[in-house]
């Protein structure tokens, strides 16, 4: 399972696109509701700005405007700082922010959802006596109450204020039709408040859509998507492409005006943040419950546009800890392909993106005098932490056996949502792993990226 990080050279994550497409541009626009329509799908302002970012309390210099030696982490719902007159470095999205040429960088971030203990969630004896491990605990990033959260909304809190302090006003962005990326940004664009007096970023959006093969459209998604953004386009999938390739080609259907694409998943080096801060927040909430007296030996988590698993990577070295991080791929891809995102058929494609920004994130953090990172992170990184797990992703993207099926139904009873795309792939891992006595005597950690709050009715209603 070990493989190689740095490996080949990589193109930018994405999905497979196509060079023959039908473009949905509407002629007879939808009439998109003012943002108050969709107010209550956000947390109150009130509760977010009691918020705070974990990663200060391992590194203090983050949060102290008058430190040195470090970044600056600025809550623009508390900071009483205006972000005008700075001077940006880097594209919008993916920026850092100076008061003068070679000043100490400054990066925007805005909490967007709640962070609750109940995140840590125990799963009953039911579940955990056919697993073969120490102890086993869920860190649940999902919500039947907030349509914005946890493993999408990590990325956006430091995306969406960078865009907004970089003046975006016209985005695109990339997925499947069933995409979450393209649905949680598309709302979090129109319903995160990013000032504190309720000015969320409310870009004009396009938005560029595969279809899966074999997977059936799901109309009222689409209804949705049409109605929180401007323009649509639907792309056949005949022709695959990937990397740069596929964001060249999504880029041909956007506005002229468009200030930037989005990247697949919200994946770069700034969101890569986002879950960074989430192993600070999972150390204090182990401390919080007293569930174990030290980390997490294996961590499993899901594996698709990369920055996710990239965070949980850098967070556990931040921490010290000797926790092994399994990332479970969520597709495959051609030997042809292979070769065009990173020069090595032998690597499997998710890989191939987590190993181009590892590279491209880790220069970052050394350039902004990110602290806690070693000499040879890359090394710990390939060497000490991660093992990716590129077969587990089979039969297919989004496609399960029914042994799979019979697990998601047992865990959702248990009060855990799988999705087949991503975490069913990563709970499979975990079960062959165990089968196979790797976990033996092992504290067992699953990280849920699927956010299980029912989209339809409650945008279906507010878009009318």
């Amino acid at each position: 399972m070990q493989a190689a990080l740095l490996g080949g050279i990589a193109l930018s994550g994405g999905a497979a696109l196509s060079a023959v497409g039908t473009h949905q541009r509407r002629s007879s626009m939808l009439t998109l509701p003012q943002a108050a329509d969709l107010a209550g799908l956000a947390p109150s302002s009130a509760a977010l700005k009691s918020q705070s970012l974990a990663l200060g309390r391992l590194f203090p210099a983050l949060l102290d405007p008058d430190a040195e030696g470090a970044p600056f982490i600025a809550n623009t719902l508390s900071s009483g700082d205006s972000f005008a007159g700075l001077i940006r470095q880097g594209e919008p999205g993916n920026s850092v922010f100076l008061r003068q040429p070679g000043a100490r960088a400054i990066i925007p971030w805005t909490p967007v959802f709640i962070r609750e203990n109940s995140q840590l969630l125990q799963l009953p004896s039911s579940v955990t006596r056919q697993i073969d491990c120490s102890d086993l605990l869920v860190m649940n990033e999902s919500s039947t109450r907030h349509p914005v959260f946890g493993n999408k909304a990590r990325k956006y809190e430091f995306v969406l204020p960078n865009l907004k302090w970089s003046g975006a006003k016209r985005l695109g962005t990339i997925g499947a039709i069933s995409s979450n990326h393209a649905l949680q940004f598309a709302l979090a664009n129109r319903v995160a408040d990013l000032t504190g007096d309720g000015q969320p970023l409310n870009c004009a959006l396009d938005l560029v859509l595969f279809e899966v093969p074999g997977a059936v459209t799901d109309i009222a998604r689409l209804a949705i998507l049409r109605g929180l953004a401007e323009h649509v386009a639907i792309a056949k999938n005949d022709l695959e492409l990937a990397g740069e390739a596929s964001q060249e080609y999504a880029k041909s259907w956007l506005h002229p005006d468009t200030d930037l694409l989005v990247p697949p998943g919200g994946s770069n080096e700034v969101s890569v943040l986002g879950h960074m801060n989430a192993i600070a927040e999972l150390a204090h909430f182990l401390d919080a419950a007293q569930a174990w007296n030290a980390p997490p030996d294996v961590i499993f988590v899901a594996m698709g546009s990369g920055s996710t698993v990239l965070g949980l990577l850098l967070g556990v070295h931040l921490m010290g800890w000797k926790t092994k991080v399994v990332g479970v791929a969520d597709q495959d891809k051609s030997y042809l392909t292979r070769w065009l995102v990173n020069r090595q058929p032998s690597l499997p494609f998710v890989e191939g993106n987590v190993a181009k920004l590892a590279r491209s994130t880790v220069d970052w953090l050394q350039k902004i005098r990110f602290p806690g990172n070693s000499p040879d992170v890359l090394r710990v990184m390939q060497d000490e932490i991660f093992l990716p797990d590129s077969t587990s992703w089979q039969p297919g993207y989004g496609l399960v056996e029914d042994t799979d099926l019979a697990w998601a139904n047992e865990l959702k009873e248990a009060g855990l949502s799988l999705d087949p795309v991503f975490t069913l792939k990563a709970w499979r891992s975990l079960l062959t792993m165990s089968q196979a006595g790797a976990l033996k005597n092992k504290r067992v950690l699953f990280w849920n990226t699927y956010n299980s709050f029912d989209y339809m009715p409650s945008l279906l209603s507010s878009l009318g």
